[in-house]
């Protein structure tokens, strides 16, 4: 009998008919049953007459597969497997964790310390080869990245694959807003025919990050978008949101994100504001693993509660955790407090020279908002855009991948292995209110060490006056930007004022006195 680790997936392949389209013709499910659960999971077309049903098993013991299909020759084929233990390196799926955090299935702590390359696996195999090789190099553990190709400024170029069959009508070398009005006369591709190596090329990414550790956060729909894929219409969005969920969900490190930018995807007239609720309950409802599912804005949210916007309600139960664009980092404590749910800034604002606002920030600019954002409860993700470094045409980081060549990613790495080090498995927010809204500050889990940040800060005398009472902590200077840390000499209360050194970008991580 096969045997199918736990978080693993099994893969049942079946031969059937290839005539007419076998997309829209065909309906397959597979009925996995273990010590009276059942599970029913929907099957999808790999081409060449192949029918595949995947499934990710979260039960140990033996299982049992019986298909159910409108095609004789598909349906009443049994298969059985039997889930073993999970080997040291696999913690399974990410799931949420105590309201507010993450962990693996598992149980093992995760922290997401995420970067965005939105079009890497449609570049040239040797750049996506130099791709995988930087986050090997790296801390990063998640990845934004598009399931459709992107048509933007710096990324015009066409893939090499496109995931339906058909060639676009209009190609353009160089980019304009117009080639996101793309009239329904000017599509080329059938949308009810996907291409199936497109989506096996996919597969083959995101498992090529999952040996690395990384997860792949998938964009299901973007703007950017010169060929229709943006405006199929609800029809074809379902079927493509069948086909993905099918394909994609058994594999352990996938992340949903509905779409780049949901809010600019209505302001172009490609999807409205009102079909997102829909393709969020067919996520969650095709996905028989229970991935995480986010939705990600374009525009500001508001910061008054009175304040008319098109920020998303993502108090909606398929909503796991809130994707944001955001560089007012202060709003983390509340949303924390007010949605009861994991916060992770996917953008605020790239490192880079790039001539838009979100994406010429400083490298001292995006670390200092990784430790914010981190020690005010909540998660962050590193962009990069710079258009000045070698072959820059077709390798800026946030498009294509490739190579890094700033300077906050290694103040990034510094940060994840200190929390590592000093076993910080999720932070809990400190001095979120009040007179500190200058600085972060957030406790280990068990309280035993608190990290404060003072950022560009450069404070000759100060209180942390929101330290527990009658708690004394012994300290360690750290310069952030330098990546050093050493002894402080004075030991720190809640009630005494100490001497600091007058410098940008300094933190302290304080130890609890037993």
């Amino acid at each position: 009998m096969k045997q199918i680790e736990l978080w693993d997936y099994y893969e049942l392949s079946l031969n059937g008919p290839v005539a007419g389209n076998p997309f829209i013709d065909v309906s397959l499910f597979g009925y996995f049953e273990n010590n009276g659960r059942i599970f029913k999971v929907r099957g999808f077309y790999d081409g060449d007459g192949k029918y595949k049903i995947r499934y990710m098993p979260e039960l140990e013991g033996q299982w049992t597969i019986t298909t159910k299909s409108n095609i004789a020759e598909l349906s009443g084929n049994k298969d059985n497997f039997v889930c073993v233990p999970a080997s040291r390196n696999n913690h399974g799926p990410v799931r949420v964790k105590g309201k507010t955090h993450f962990a693996y299935a598992d149980g093992t702590p995760y922290m997401p310390f995420g970067t965005t390359a939105y079009a890497w696996a449609f570049q040239s195999e040797e750049w996506q080869q130099k791709t995988l090789k930087t986050l090997k190099a790296n801390k990063f553990n998640k990845i934004r990245m598009t399931v459709f190709p992107k048509s933007y400024n710096y990324n015009t170029n066409q893939p090499s694959l496109y995931p339906y069959e058909g060639e676009p009508k209009k190609v353009s070398n160089e980019f304009t807003f117009d080639t996101w009005m793309l009239k329904q006369e000017d599509i080329g591709f059938d949308f009810s025919r996907f291409v199936p190596e497109y989506f096996q090329h996919l597969e083959t990414k995101i498992k090529q990050l999952d040996s690395l550790g990384i997860e792949a956060d998938l964009i299901l729909f973007h703007p950017y978008d010169s060929w229709g894929f943006a405006r199929m219409g609800e029809k074809y969005d379902k079927l493509y949101l069948q086909y993905v969920t099918a394909r994609f969900s058994s594999l352990k490190n996938v992340w949903w994100s509905l779409a780049n930018e949901y809010d600019l995807l209505d302001l172009v007239g490609q999807k409205s504001l009102g079909a997102w609720d829909e393709i969020g309950k067919t996520v969650q409802s095709e996905d028989p693993s229970a991935h995480l599912i986010s939705i990600h804005n374009f525009y500001d949210p508001p910061q008054h509660k009175d304040t008319t916007s098109n920020w998303y309600d993502h108090s909606k139960p398929w909503i796991t955790h809130l994707s944001i664009q955001t560089d007012n980092l202060y709003f983390v404590p509340k949303w924390l407090d007010q949605y009861q749910k994991p916060i992770v800034v996917d953008e605020c604002r790239y490192e880079g020279n790039i001539e838009f606002g979100w994406g010429d920030n400083s490298a001292e600019g995006m670390m200092d908002s990784f430790y914010r954002i981190v020690l005010r409860g909540g998660y962050a993700s590193h962009g990069e855009t710079y258009i000045d470094r070698p072959d820059t045409k077709r390798s800026i980081w946030w498009a294509h991948g490739g190579e890094l060549y700033g300077e906050s990613y290694k103040r990034i790495n510094f940060l994840k292995q200190l929390l590592d080090d000093k076993k910080f498995e999720y932070v809990i927010p400190m001095a979120t209110e009040g007179p500190h809204w200058e600085l972060a500050a957030g406790s280990s889990h068990d309280g035993k060490q608190i990290l404060v940040y003072l950022g560009s800060n450069q404070p000759e005398f100060e209180l942390f006056d929101f330290l527990p009472q009658n708690m004394h902590y012994k300290a360690q200077l750290i310069d952030t930007w330098n990546m050093n840390i050493n002894d402080f000499s004075e030991n720190i209360d809640g009630t005494t004022y100490f001497h600091l050194p007058r410098k940008k970008y300094q933190a302290l991580l304080l130890t609890k006195v037993e």
